[in-house]
């Protein structure tokens, strides 16, 4: 809208009173329109609605003050400009200040007995007050010997009681655009055995989230940094797609991190230090939720 408000300015410097009535109404509109997503979002009588509600109406004077003869009923240019630039600050700060932030994050499992390597970021983002946290199980195919996909599996069904899960095909990615997504599977269409439909390859996902995160389904036996020969029989754990494409990355611990880092930086062929740099904003050694469900999975689970 500020830029709005300059070409009002311009046109009514101008005597281009047609133009700048035209951007009024615009501006008019557009406030009725984040008035209203905040009343659905908040409820009716918001702070917020109500200081637009204020703008409006400066919009309609200034709207009316502009005759069609080209002459101004008292208001001058600066004057509506910084009448308007005020207005316009009060909403953006009480839209700062009085709406309260949500975050939405997904959750993309695709087999069932793979789930416990969210679970617990799961359970932490569901107990979040201001976060709504999606469990969308997701489908996979087996795949023929020329990649062509075979059989579709869904394990929606099959997750614990606890977990609310939401289907693949009811949540509009474009529409919710996630603050995060979630993933365990790292291959893409590498995979020879099976895959995820195409829309889900992390490579697609990114589009649809403000942060892409990739958990291992898996963990592995600790590996030093300085262990080339160990490490030379996992490095196809790392260089994947998911690894690549996602904006964060959580293994198991920092030995794995390092790790991770010291083969990403060999397969890019890069070990300047803003590589590095990249790798190690990037590489989370947070530990893996895998773990987290051994260490709090009671005796009664199994019995």
């Amino acid at each position: 809208m500020e830029e709005a408000h300059d070409e009002i300015k311009k046109c009514v410097e101008q005597g281009n009173f047609v133009q700048a009535r035209g951007i009024l109404a615009d501006c008019q509109n557009a406030a009725v329109a984040i008035g209203t997503l905040i009343e659905d979002t908040e409820g009716e009588g918001h702070h917020t609605v109500m200081v637009l509600e204020g703008y409006c109406e400066l919009v309609y004077q200034i709207h009316e003050c502009l005759l069609p003869d080209g002459s101004v009923n008292t208001v001058n240019a600066d004057k509506i400009y910084k009448s308007l630039r005020q207005k316009l600050i009060e909403a953006q700060n009480s839209i700062r200040n009085d709406i309260k932030i949500r975050t939405e994050a997904v959750f993309l499992p695709y087999k069932a007995s793979m789930w416990d390597s969210l679970e617990s970021v799961w359970k932490a983002a569901d107990a979040d007050p201001d976060c709504d946290a999606y469990v969308i199980p997701i489908p996979y195919f087996d795949k023929n010997p020329d990649g062509s996909f075979r059989e579709m599996h869904y394990e929606g069904d099959q997750y614990p009681a606890y977990v609310l899960v939401t289907k693949y095909d009811e949540y509009d990615f474009e529409a919710h655009h996630p603050d995060m997504i979630y993933i365990h599977n790292p291959y893409d269409d590498l995979n020879f055995v099976t895959s995820v439909p195409p829309f889900f390859f992390s490579e697609n996902l990114k589009k649809y989230t403000d942060k892409l995160v990739y958990i291992p389904y898996f963990t592995l036996e600790e590996i030093k940094p300085d262990e080339d020969e160990r490490i030379e029989g996992m490095k196809h754990f790392v260089t994947t797609s998911g690894v690549f494409n996602a904006d964060k990355v959580i293994v198991q611990s920092e030995d794995m991190k390092q790790v991770y880092i010291k083969v990403l930086l060999e397969a890019m062929n890069n070990n300047s230090e803003a590589a590095r740099k990249y790798w190690d904003d990037k590489i989370l050694g947070l530990g893996s939720p895998k773990i987290d469900k051994a260490l709090n999975t009671r005796r009664e689970d199994y019995l």
